[in-house]
Order: structure tokens, then sequence, then C-alpha cells
């Protein structure tokens, strides 16, 4: 390698070092304080509407469907420098859709009346202000590149879909755990609190993408994705004044109640629910009977 090259490379490295390890953190943790409350609202009816139906293709995709016009649209009136091309998800999506309701999907496709509503609230936010729509599109590709992440490893493994070895799925376990134990070496020395999000283990990413399967999936990393869109977040926050701290604070509570709403759309949750827990009844109950007989 040359002297040039290794410079390069180098550089590169250091790029890479500082995507991840040397983003302010202070105004990140300003806004998780601010939607705390309705972040875990939001979470709560995620986790108690999907424990048992996240490998039910029928649920998982309409849930892509509900969300899939809102990622449409911050592609659409969001411009590159608030919304680079490297997070967008429409293709992707459209992809999935393809896959598993059949390539004229849109034929018989109709926005739902709690999408609609959401679109019509985000055209008022684009029209009166672009860092305001810059809002919802910063939860929501930061969900996507989190919760999404959780959402589709389990249901890959549920589905049978993941198909790395136990080694490799170690190996990825050895190097959240080294993110996470740097990050609690911070919070012990003080350079950082417990409570941020640097000291919480990032959620394996989704490293393999099978037919189906391309919304929840980036090809590049993700820590250094959320670190790019980070960077995006802290320019521009900490240029507003006070009116506009506050204008963003409220919009990014709003992201959450109105996803609720989304969420609360999704359809054969309940259907998948009871068969699971149907075939969990059948399952105890041949159990039981085995052991009758057993002691007969």
């Amino acid at each position: 390698m040359s002297a040039t090259e290794e410079t390069t490379a180098d550089s590169q490295m250091t790029e890479n070092v500082e995507d991840v390890e040397f983003v302010d953190m202070a105004f990140t943790k300003e806004l998780r304080k601010a939607t705390k409350d309705v972040h875990n609202l939001t979470d709560v009816l995620v986790n108690a509407k999907f424990a048992l139906a996240l490998s039910d293709d029928e649920v998982w995709y309409d849930g892509l469907l509900a969300f899939y016009e809102l990622y449409k649209f911050f592609e659409t009136h969001l411009p590159e420098r608030l919304l680079p091309k490297e997070f967008y998800r429409t293709a992707a999506f459209e992809r999935d859709f393809d896959y598993f309701y059949g390539s004229d999907w849109r034929k018989d496709y109709e926005i739902r009346p709690a999408v609609q509503k959401y679109l019509e609230h985000l055209e008022k936010i684009a029209a009166q202000n672009e860092l305001l729509l810059f809002a919802y599109s910063y939860q929501m590709y930061m969900a996507l590149m989190s919760g999404g992440q959780m959402l589709q490893k389990k249901r890959m493994i549920a589905r049978k879909l993941w198909i790395f070895s136990k080694s490799d799925d170690e190996e990825q376990q050895k190097q959240a755990d080294k993110e996470a134990e740097l990050a609690t070496a911070r919070a012990a020395d003080g350079s950082l609190n417990k409570d941020d999000l640097e000291a919480r283990p990032m959620p394996a990413q989704v490293t393999i993408c099978p037919p189906g399967c391309e919304a929840t999936y980036f090809p590049e990393k993700i820590s250094v994705l959320k670190a790019k869109l980070r960077r995006v977040f802290n320019n521009h926050y900490g240029a507003f004044d006070d009116d506009l701290r506050a204008a963003f604070i409220e919009e990014s509570r709003n992201v959450f109640r109105l996803n609720i709403e989304v969420v609360r759309t999704i359809k054969g949750v309940n259907r998948a629910n009871l068969r699971k827990l149907a075939l969990a009844l059948i399952f105890v109950s041949s159990i039981v009977v085995a052991v009758k007989f057993a002691l007969k």
C-alpha cells in the first residue's frame, strides 16, 4: 500500500471512528427527556399488540403498509441536507409489498383514515417550517434503526429466516456487548449519564436480507447512520431560538401520539395472537395428557 493510500485509509478510519464515537449527545438527551413519557406509552402499546403476532406475515406487512406513506412523505418533502438519500426506504417498502401482496397491490390499496389525518398534519407542518417536519423524520428513522431492527430480527428467528450460525450470532452479540461495556465505563467515570441513549446496548443490526425483508435492512452500519442523523439534528437544533426549540419538541411529542393512532389500525393482530394462544394451549394440554398416561 502506498503512503497516499495509507493516509487515505487512516483518514477513512478516523472518519468512521468519529461517526460513532464523537457525536455530542447533549441535545439528544434533552429531546429524549422531553418525549420520554409519550415514547414509553408507544412502546407499551407496540409490545402489548405484537407480543405474539410478530411472526404472522399478514400483521407484519400490514404494519409496514400502515407506515409506508409517512416515510414516502418525508422522502419527497425534505431536502437531502435534512434527510440524506442513504436513509430512503420507500423503494424497499414497495419491494416488500410486491413480494407479499403481488405486483398489483396498488390496485386495492387505500390510505387508511388515521394515516390520512397524519399526512394532513405533516402537510401543515411542512408548509410552516421544514425543520419541524424534520422532527418527525428524525424520530421515525431512528425508530426504524432501533426498534425496527429488534422486531425484524425476532420475526426472522420466529419464521426461521435468520440463517446465521450460533457462532455468527455470538460474534454479533460480543460486538454489542463491547459497545455496552464502553458505554457503561463512560457512565461510571461520569462522562456519560446512565440514562443516555449511548448507555444502552445497541440492538443487533439485521445483517441479512431475505426476500420481503428489505424495509428494515440497511447495508450501512447502523451506528454510523445514527451518528450521521444525530449530527444533522445537532447542527440545526443547536441554532434554534427558544420558540423554535419549543415547537420542535412539541412536534417530536406529536410523532408518538400520531403513531399510536396508526398502530391501532394494523389488522390481524388479535387473530394472530388468538391463534398463538390456542396453539400454546393445545401444546400444554398434550403435555398434561401425556404425563397422566405416563403415571398410570
